[in-house]
């Protein structure tokens, strides 16, 4: 297999496309914060440990899930059915929670 190597105008388009949605998460994230201090009157200590908890489980799953799709064999390829599955599971759960 030929190893091929990223210009940085590629590497710089996929950064880009990255900090796309970061912008929009981190501001969720950020409104998220204030929501619950001032708004639920939880404190921001404990608010900053669960964020913390959820980044640490983000930190586990996301290997496992790399390993499981990379480790998956079928017609469709290697992540197209976890896709598929995710896209129909989260569409679910969008529609039950209306």
């Amino acid at each position: 297999m030929k190893s091929e190597i990223l210009s940085v105008k590629e590497k710089i388009g996929y950064g880009m496309g990255d900090a796309a949605s970061h912008i929009i998460f981190d501001n969720v994230m950020l409104y998220m914060m204030f929501f619950y201090t001032d708004i639920f009157g939880i404190p921001a200590g404990f608010v900053g440990t669960m964020f913390l908890l959820a980044r640490a489980l983000d930190a586990i799953s996301d290997p496992c899930m790399g390993l499981l799709a990379d480790r998956t064999r079928s017609r469709w390829g290697k992540f197209r059915p976890w896709v598929l599955f995710w896209c129909v599971a989260v569409w679910y759960r969008l529609c039950a929670g209306l």
